[in-house]
């Protein structure tokens, strides 16, 4: 849709107009993209350790490698540090509504309290940790 938009007003103002998203924009599909990466890996691992549990179906080595590639994605796109706070979050964090769960910043001292990947997100960009 916005290859679209960005074609048609080439097209009304020539080929030398410039387009660019301003940065809110950019923040916010940055934000909905970590979001939705890392809730869907979330539901992913809950799902086959829910198999796991409720059947008796065990998919690690099967899920192995593909998890590989995924946290390596992950380690590329958004750094060391946030990736590896990431990591916990997706595999560690149990039920993050219930119970409480912080980041400590050693470099600020500052304790954040995690109870989202809303907050995960707005937390890693505080303490600027991702890319």
């Amino acid at each position: 849709m916005r290859d679209k938009i960005k074609k048609k007003l080439k097209e009304i103002g020539g080929g030398n107009l410039q387009i660019n998203e301003n940065s809110k924009s950019v923040r916010k599909k940055q934000k909905d993209s970590f979001i939705s990466i890392v809730t869907q890996l979330r539901n992913v691992w809950e799902k086959s350790n829910n198999l796991q549990a409720d059947h008796g179906v065990n998919l690690v080595q099967y899920e192995d490698q593909y998890y590989k590639i995924i946290e390596c994605l992950i380690y590329e796109l958004y750094g060391d540090k946030a990736a590896e706070i990431i990591m916990w979050w997706v595999y560690d964090v149990d039920n993050p509504s219930k119970e409480d769960y912080y980041i400590y910043d050693k470099k600020n001292k500052n304790k954040y309290a995690i109870k989202s990947v809303s907050q995960l997100y707005t937390t890693l960009r505080k303490m600027k940790l991702l890319k």
